[in-house]
């Protein structure tokens, strides 16, 4: 058996532990459409559905996969917010009661959108938890350091007890 075959049977079992207010399909599809960028590097639609068909992970034709993945993009009933909500609530737990890191960073996107992102600092990587996109080139309505509040609120009921430190660069300064 292909060593992502064996990735996909046991991530698919977690996501269904992970997340049990979503309704099945939605799991199943969510857990496919993560496994499928995994393996292709990206999240494109075609390069997921064809490295999904490729690994032979769905026995479904290339083009049915990737149909799949935009319908369950463009579907409102997939609420996106629970679903991080019930992530959260599963993973963040672990880390109570012990030191942690979070990094605090604005990335742009494009030349239209900032992303103000809040990650959490593992051995060498920022695994992102919480985040805000703002204008790139408009004046924010919001202050930063509201949004920065904004994030940390998130996490807040998942990490009561946890020792956490903040680190962000010199462009955040002046905490009132």
């Amino acid at each position: 058996m292909d060593a992502s075959a064996v990735v996909w049977e046991h991530w698919r079992t977690q996501v269904k532990q992970l997340l049990p207010g979503i309704h099945g399909h939605q799991k199943k599809t969510l857990a496919l459409f993560v496994i499928g960028i995994i393996l292709s590097g990206s999240a494109v639609l075609q390069r997921a559905a064809e490295s999904i068909s490729l690994h032979g992970i769905n026995p479904a034709k290339m083009t049915s996969i990737e149909r799949r993945l935009a319908r369950f993009l463009a579907n409102d009933r997939v609420a996106v917010t629970k679903i991080w909500e019930n992530f959260l609530s599963a993973v963040l737990p672990i880390w109570q009661g012990k030191p942690i890191r979070f990094i605090l960073d604005c990335t742009p996107f494009c030349s239209d959108a900032t992303i103000v992102y809040l990650g959490l600092l593992v051995h060498s990587r920022v695994l992102p938890v919480a985040w805000a996109v703002m204008p790139a080139t408009e004046q924010w309505e919001e202050k930063q350091w509201s949004i920065v509040a904004r994030l940390l609120d998130q996490l807040l009921p998942h990490l009561a007890s946890a020792d956490c430190t903040l680190i962000a660069d010199r462009g955040l300064t002046g905490f009132p």
